[in-house]
């Protein structure tokens, strides 16, 4: 959950963004960080350097950006239905909202972003966020191609897994290539960006 308070002007981080990303030639629709690490479409023809190289541009965007973020996240095998891991998240995220309040109270209008990737996550947020904010919420598909922000949460999220992993030992073989160890991921780029975590 990336939280930006749009009094706050990121069109200068914007315009940086991507005349660095035109610098390299870098002429992709959209920065997807899965895809990117894992030399998947539409980066399969770039090499690991190019890769890494569009990698540190955007990582740097995201440090520079007056934004925060939340993560979430469960442990399906801990759970034997949908219907808990829906309750989990649920639970989460409402605690998150509620324990943040008084931030969230600073705004008149709260409006929400979501491709509607997953269709539990999209009603835990219309459903929980509606209960809380009545009104003053606006949710608003969106959609990664049409909106930086989208892609700064997918970054966020791709490196949030990342960590999940590395810390329980089990890697994949990409972000094993990518990243090469665990010391090197939390160091150059997952503590970097977790300094914006809430």
């Amino acid at each position: 959950m990336v939280l930006h308070n749009q009094n706050d002007d990121i069109s200068l981080y914007l315009q940086s963004l991507n005349k660095r990303l035109s610098d390299i030639n870098c002429d992709v629709p959209f920065i997807h960080t899965s895809p990117l690490i894992r030399q998947d479409e539409p980066f399969e023809d770039l090499l690991m350097t190019d890769r890494m190289h569009i990698f540190r541009i955007f990582s740097r965007f995201v440090e520079q950006l007056p934004i925060a973020y939340a993560s979430f996240s469960v442990t399906k095998t801990f759970y034997q239905e949908d219907k808990q891991i829906e309750e989990a998240f649920r639970h989460q995220i409402r605690n998150f909202i509620e324990d943040h309040l008084e931030y969230f109270q600073n705004f008149e209008e709260i409006i929400v972003y979501y491709d509607c990737g997953q269709s539990i996550i999209s009603k835990i947020l219309r459903d929980t966020s509606g209960k809380i904010f009545g009104s003053r919420m606006d949710f608003r598909t969106a959609y990664q191609k049409d909106y930086r922000l989208l892609q700064v949460a997918d970054f966020i999220c791709t490196l949030e897994q990342s960590r999940i992993r590395w810390n329980e030992h089990r890697p994949t073989k990409s972000e094993r290539d990518f990243f090469l160890t665990r010391q090197i991921f939390m160091k150059n780029f997952y503590k970097k960006i977790s300094r914006k975590h809430l």
